[in-house]
């Protein structure tokens, strides 16, 4: 997990056994957080710490619940740390190997885990987009969604093709691959650009 470059707060909580199997994965509960950050006008936590649950086991304790929910939001805060930054290296860690595929598949479906969640918050941000705005940047969220749609479930993104696409669709992914994390900073770029005509949303905007 070290290898995915996670923020240090799901780093120090993955060393712990107490919510392993009740969370998703720590690079998929990365994507949540990347997701999160990336919402036109951020939700508040009680709205989307429920994500990051892969099962809803028994919480130990009143105390271990709060201790996690300070950690996610100690990693929140990196994730917007780092995005401010323009800091995407955690994207160095992946190659278009079998053994590192569940890692970035894991956060891409965390990120749109939290996009499809939170669809009617950017609709409601993007209609407050001029429409010559709106024409500009739909191509571009078209484009991040497809192709992390596609690299978050390749086998499902194959199966999708015709018997007679299939393999130059197959043939072509490792050229796709290498375009991953430019799409990763498109879509960061272009939240922020959707945040930017809410009203009294220039500091949030100011912060990717």
């Amino acid at each position: 997990m070290s290898a995915h470059r996670l923020p240090q707060a799901l780093n120090d909580l993955y060393q712990l056994s107490l919510w392993q199997k009740t969370l998703y994965s720590a690079p998929k509960v990365h994507g949540i957080l990347f997701g999160v950050s990336c919402v036109p006008e951020i939700p508040m936590p009680e709205t989307w710490l429920g994500y990051v649950f892969n099962q809803h086991s028994q919480i130990p304790s009143e105390a271990a619940l709060e201790q996690l929910t300070k950690v996610l939001m100690d990693g929140l805060s990196q994730v917007l740390a780092a995005i401010h930054q323009s800091d995407y290296t955690f994207c160095e860690a992946w190659s278009w190997d079998d053994s590192e595929y569940a890692m970035f598949a894991d956060f891409l479906q965390g990120v749109l885990l939290v996009h499809q969640a939170q669809e009617k918050q950017w609709q409601k941000a993007w209609d407050t987009m001029p429409e010559t705005a709106q024409v500009a940047h739909s191509k571009t969220l078209q484009q991040c969604l497809s192709m992390m749609t596609t690299f978050a479930d390749v086998p499902l993104a194959i199966s999708k093709k015709s018997p007679a696409q299939q393999p130059a669709f197959i043939s072509a992914l490792p050229q796709l691959f290498l375009s991953l994390s430019n799409t990763i900073e498109r879509y960061v770029g272009l939240s922020g650009q959707v945040a930017s005509y809410l009203p009294n949303q220039f500091e949030q905007f100011t912060q990717r």
